[in-house]
């Protein structure tokens, strides 16, 4: 490696899975992961996610094309390259009898940690996922929130570089989604995070970077800017304060716009729709002039619905409609 240069700790090449000769669960895929990234990995059920996953782990063998796991290739006897990575498949199991404290010392042991290292390690863990109250209680009457708390734990006892988590908030409820959503952030200032996840709006908050997988394709790859940067970005929201006779002066020069599609007043929130071929930036100045002449306030202004949400949506509806207009193209030929 060249000076300066950063090792990846995530590369594929050509990466392809096929089953039993027929089912093509993942198709030439080929990515880069740099230290640092929060990756996304996105896609419908049965997208090959999953399978993506395992290939990087190790833990199945590609049928063509390869993956690299900090610079050097990943094979199922790759154990030294897998005590690097804390991995979490969706529904983790553990067992019943045991607790948080005597599992995740078995797991240390078979990491070979000695008992100095182990038990400060299991300490601090147990109460960075706050078990703590829970430590000697038996796995077995554990709730899927904690569960998923002491997957966490276990998959960070090796002290990994690099975490592989596969649908990390799946069945939680909203207080054990949040909590996990900010403990993914305080990892994310020291290690790279590979999250698959069926949830967008947990992706918006904590990933950088994300990978779009549909029927085993990869059909995008960048940062979540770029893919938030695909959008139409048209459709806004606006809490005002103000008379109510100068927001429906406001409201009306508004409507007499010729870019604007529609304006819609209820109370003091404004929903706006901006003409789709319309430079977004010149039209707000205008909006934003016409609330000023009015002495109307904006107290907050968002776009409308979950930006990564849209972005991906448009993503595989555009990627599907390909595959119908390839398929129609082949049967006419035909």
């Amino acid at each position: 490696m060249a000076d300066g240069a950063t090792e990846l700790i995530v590369e594929t090449q050509h990466l392809t899975k096929i089953y039993g000769n027929r089912q093509i669960a993942l198709n030439d895929v080929s990515l880069t992961i740099e230290p640092g990234s929060v990756l996304g990995l996105l896609g419908p059920n049965g997208a090959g996610k999953t399978t993506f996953l395992r290939l990087v782990l190790g833990l199945h063998r590609p049928t063509a094309g390869w993956a690299k796991a900090f610079g050097r290739t990943m094979t199922p006897n790759s154990a030294d390259l897998r005590r690097r990575i804390g991995y979490i498949p969706t529904n983790p199991q553990f067992p019943r009898g045991m607790t948080p404290i005597t599992y995740l010392d078995y797991i240390a042991r078979l990491f070979g940690l000695p008992a100095d290292v182990r038990k400060p390690r299991l300490a601090t863990l147990i109460r960075a996922v706050d078990l703590l109250p829970h430590s000697g209680d038996p796995i077995a009457h554990f709730t899927p929130g904690m569960t998923a708390r002491l997957a966490v734990a276990a998959s960070l006892i090796n002290e990994p570089d690099l975490l592989i988590w596969d649908e990390p908030t799946h069945g939680l409820d909203i207080e054990a989604r949040r909590s996990m959503l900010e403990l993914i952030k305080t990892l994310a200032a020291e290690k790279t995070l590979i999250l698959s996840s069926h949830n967008l709006t947990d992706v918006d908050e904590v990933c950088n970077h994300a990978a779009v997988l549909n029927k085993g394709q990869l059909i995008f790859h960048g940062s979540l800017q770029d893919l938030k940067g695909r959008i139409k970005k048209n459709h806004y929201e606006l809490d005002l304060d103000g008379e109510q006779k100068a927001i429906t002066r406001a409201v009306a020069a508004l409507r007499a716009l010729p870019d604007v599609k529609q304006v819609v007043l209820r109370q003091r929130r404004l929903d706006v729709k901006l003409g789709d071929d319309s430079p977004n930036t010149a039209l707000l100045a205008q909006l934003f002039g016409i609330l000023n002449d009015q002495k109307v306030t904006v107290i907050s202004v968002r776009t409308v619905g979950v930006q990564t949400e849209q972005a991906y949506l448009e993503l595989v509806e555009k990627e599907e409609s390909r595959g119908f207009a390839r398929l129609y193209r082949d049967a006419e030929a035909a």
